[in-house]
């Protein structure tokens, strides 16, 4: 099995991947600068992208039973147009309070994203090429937010030229890239995907037999990884340029520099699984980022940072792929959907939380404390998942 094999439905689906990632990249990176330089302090960029995720796990479960009524494609359709629109307009105001309520708003849009692309690429790709599919389009994201990083320091100091520094150049930047996102519309409304029974609706009962032991853990490493992640992940962009004092541009090449490192991590993901296994994979490259985010918290000048960060990048997302696959495998067809949703759920509730706390220990003590709360969190989740998965981990090492 190669990439180039891979059926022409998840082929094309790619476009959708891309282009949607531009936005997210955006955002990512740069919206917090934005809201920094209207003069507002971490806290409120904390309070304002958590609200984002909380209203994504919130919108988990709705984004669920509307995919079961409408289908999976007439869904994503849906996600696009709501996050197209709300990434341009919350930067059209500088008024706090419709920052939040447009927050939200743009995570409905993420939460049909979130939710429903995992099981679409499950059914719609083969088993022998699943892997693969999951880390292409694990790798053509991260390609994108690589691409929408670059381009966005790039429009904006291109634009502080035209209307000065600040977030005025900002603003115009993130909207010109939102703009892309919605280009994706055209590839997704000619996709016609596999008809697949995992799109019903869920009854009572179903949902009962979904909450076991094994499920559980598995979403609770879920929530773990995400609080860990959300302490220190969209403070990046801020970190970077005022705990290093870099421009935007700097700013955006260094995003976009570890996020080619998740490109290179992603597309090594099937041989890594070929050598080690699927569980083995995750384990090993989440335990070697954690030095990494040492090396980010305790910085020790710019280019060891820009290192750091891309290692870090690489070796921390490239279980992506795996673990999606894997939270398709352990649940039954007619429950992917709920799975993906209580995923998307207890990663942005734990991510909101994280964000929350990241921004006040900003605003209040310094940078570099979040990074440690995230290590001691990454080491836990790793040992929930290992306890969770060690029979499999085994088997792949004998095998192996």
């Amino acid at each position: 099995m190669s990439y180039k094999n891979l059926n022409p439905i998840i082929k094309k689906f790619i476009w959708v991947v891309f282009l949607y990632g531009l936005t997210s990249a955006s955002f990512q990176g740069f919206f917090g600068i934005y809201v920094k330089e209207l003069g507002y302090s971490e806290a409120i960029v904390g309070s304002i992208l958590s609200l984002r995720r909380l209203s994504v796990a919130l919108m988990a479960f709705v984004i669920t039973f509307i995919s079961g009524k409408i289908g999976h494609k007439r869904t994503l359709l849906l996600g696009l147009l709501v996050v197209g629109f709300s990434s341009m307009t919350i930067v059209m105001t500088e008024n706090i309070v419709l920052m939040r309520l447009i927050s939200i708003i743009f995570g409905f849009g993420q939460a049909a994203m979130l939710t429903v692309e995992s099981p679409f690429i499950y059914n719609q790709a083969d088993q022998e090429e699943r892997v693969h599919a999951f880390s292409l389009t694990f790798a053509v994201r991260n390609a994108a937010f690589m691409t929408g990083s670059l381009f966005t320091g790039m429009l904006a100091e291109r634009f502080a030229v035209t209307f000065g520094e600040g977030a005025v150049s900002i603003r115009y930047a993130l909207i010109v890239i939102s703009a892309m996102s919605l280009i994706a519309i055209i590839p997704l409304s000619r996709l016609k995907p596999r008809p697949s029974s995992a799109t019903k609706r869920l009854n009572l009962q179903e949902l009962k037999g979904f909450f076991t032991i094994e499920n559980i853990l598995f979403l609770s490493y879920t929530g773990i990884i995400g609080l860990g992640a959300g302490l220190v992940v969209p403070f990046f962009g801020v970190y970077l340029k005022y705990m290093l004092d870099t421009s935007e541009s700097v700013v955006g090449l260094i995003l976009s520099f570890a996020q080619f490192g998740t490109v290179v991590g992603g597309l090594c993901v099937p041989m890594l699984s070929n050598r080690f296994g699927d569980y083995k994979t995750i384990v090993i490259t989440q335990l070697l980022s954690i030095p990494l985010l040492i090396a980010i918290g305790l910085p020790q000048g710019i280019i060891i940072v820009a290192i750091a960060f891309f290692l870090r990048s690489s070796l921390m997302n490239m279980g992506q792929p795996l673990i999606r696959n894997i939270s398709m495998h352990v649940v039954a067809e007619h429950h992917r959907p709920l799975m993906s949703a209580m995923r998307a759920m207890m990663n942005n509730l734990s991510r909101a939380a994280g964000i929350f706390i990241g921004g006040y220990i900003m605003a209040n003590y310094n940078y570099n404390t979040p990074y440690m709360f995230t290590i001691a969190l990454y080491l836990i989740g790793t040992m929930v998942f290992y306890s969770l998965f060690k029979n499999d981990i085994k088997k792949t090492s004998n095998f192996h």
